[in-house]
């Protein structure tokens, strides 16, 4: 009886063994040895999948699991709540066994932002309040400061959450362009705000300069310190969401969970400025 209590024991514990004494090459070739869930053990950058392909960009904090799909020597691809990622195999506990320490976890606990406060009578809409000193325009080869009356008679902000390392926001970015260009012709009360999460104000004033951004940009110092601003934000990018002069969110790339893209903003924008038009 207890040889065969040991037999049963060593053949539920084999597997486990195996999965964590295996290399990225055997995981890859053999689903059988997949965990169910990986942990992210830093922040990383992940790809957002949409019917296999690359459709953005996401940061992923450190403690997030990933129900496992599929392991690659590219990355480990799994299910973060309703998107489908990709992570980099170094970015996860794969190759440690799949399992997570506490500490990780209590690492990637956000806090939440604070509500914007109330607004007193006749005060500037909430969206003018919240962006007032802390943004800057291409001018003269750089960024230059914003005044806070740029913002009079915005109705309507379209808040571009975007970085020059987002291989779909760059091909995104030349039409967006252009789309604003012929809107804001027509419409002064739109304007987009630039929210960058590049790596440093460096970066983002490069690629403010090679794209050609003609709008608005949130002052890269500024974006971390700017919980009002950063709660608009999906958990990929590009992402885009049009809000009125008030705050209130009138099309997002996000459907919940689902990743519906920009350009879904784009069809939206147009048709709300016409109809206010």
């Amino acid at each position: 009886m207890k040889s065969r209590l040991i037999a049963l024991l060593v053949s539920l514990l084999l597997p486990l063994a195996s999965s964590a004494a295996a290399t990225l090459e055997q995981l890859a070739a053999d689903p059988q040895l997949w965990p169910q869930e990986v942990t992210v053990t830093g922040s990383a950058k992940a790809t957002v999948l949409r019917n296999g392909q690359p459709a953005g960009m996401m940061l992923i904090g450190a403690g997030k699991k990933l129900t496992v799909t599929g392991i690659a020597a590219d990355g480990v691809t799994g299910k973060l709540g309703g998107a489908t990622v990709r992570v980099p195999v170094e970015k996860t506990n794969l190759l440690a066994g799949g399992s997570g320490p506490e500490e990780v976890a209590e690492e990637a606990r956000e806090e939440t932002p604070a509500p914007a406060p109330a607004l007193a009578p006749g005060a500037r809409p909430a969206m003018q309040r919240r962006l007032a000193g802390k943004l800057v325009a291409l001018a003269g080869g750089g960024l230059q400061p914003v005044a806070d009356g740029r913002l009079d008679g915005v109705k309507y902000y379209a808040l571009y959450f975007s970085a020059s390392w987002c291989g779909p926001c760059r091909q995104f970015t030349p039409g967006f362009v252009q789309f604003y260009r012929a809107m804001k012709a027509k419409h002064p009360e739109f304007e987009v705000v630039f929210v960058s999460a590049d790596n440093s104000a460096g970066e983002m004033a490069g690629y403010m300069k090679q794209d050609g951004m003609p709008w608005l940009a949130m002052k890269y110092d500024q974006v971390p310190r700017s919980p009002e601003i950063q709660r608009y934000s999906g958990p990929g990018i590009p992402c885009l969401v049009l809000v009125d002069a008030n705050g209130r969110v009138l099309s997002d790339s996000y459907d919940g969970d689902n990743y519906v893209g920009p350009g879904k903003v784009l069809q939206d924008t147009q048709r709300i400025l016409k109809r206010g038009s």
